[in-house]
């Protein structure tokens, strides 16, 4: 038996009046719903539902070093962007699983030591994406097994250096930066 909406229904201060599902695809569906928000004005609202966690990994060796990956962003028009080794985690999977997966995938390193460091909603306005953020330490390394749809480029580089590129403005993916700017602090 589904559990039927019922409408009108209270979200916090927010009431929702009904909601439609408008698209839906195997990784995110979106809805409206019309809303009475928390001044008594209504309007409408759309959620976007990913059906994945946002899984970011900084591997990080003895030296201080880091890979990071780039890739064309189709959402951007095709323009390059250097950022974490990231990926989607099904919501059913256990996170951490997913973040070796990506890791193994993306540079063919896997790690003995993760340390989970930042814990995110990704756009709370419009979105119900959450993210999970880890440092990945005591590497070895192996033969990466990346998606069909994926090309990567791949670049070591001191942690130092990929610090210094997100406050230039040269990483500016939020998984990157937000990850990078922790381990940052983490640090001091």
């Amino acid at each position: 038996m589904t559990k039927e909406n019922r409408f009108p229904r209270k979200r916090g201060q927010w009431t929702e009046l009904s909601s439609e599902l408008k698209y839906d695809n195997p990784w995110m569906s979106v809805t409206e719903s019309k809303i009475i928000n928390p001044n008594g004005g209504e309007g409408i609202y759309g959620v976007v539902h990913l059906k994945n966690l946002a899984i970011g990994i900084v591997p990080l060796d003895e030296e201080g070093n880091t890979w990071i990956v780039g890739q064309e962003r189709f959402p951007f028009e095709g323009k390059f962007s250097w950022e974490i080794i990231a990926g989607g985690g099904p919501l059913h999977n256990n996170p951490l699983d997913s973040a070796k997966k990506e890791l193994l995938e993306e540079t063919g390193i896997k790690a003995q030591k993760w340390e989970l460091i930042q814990k995110m909603d990704m756009s709370n306005s419009i979105t119900t994406e959450q993210a999970l953020l880890y440092v990945a330490r005591d590497l070895s390394f192996h033969e990466k097994q990346p998606d069909e749809t994926e090309k990567l480029e791949i670049r070591k580089l001191p942690f130092t250096e990929l610090y210094q590129m997100v406050m230039n403005h040269e990483i500016v993916d939020s998984l990157s930066v937000a990850a990078i700017l922790r381990l940052q602090l983490m640090q001091q």
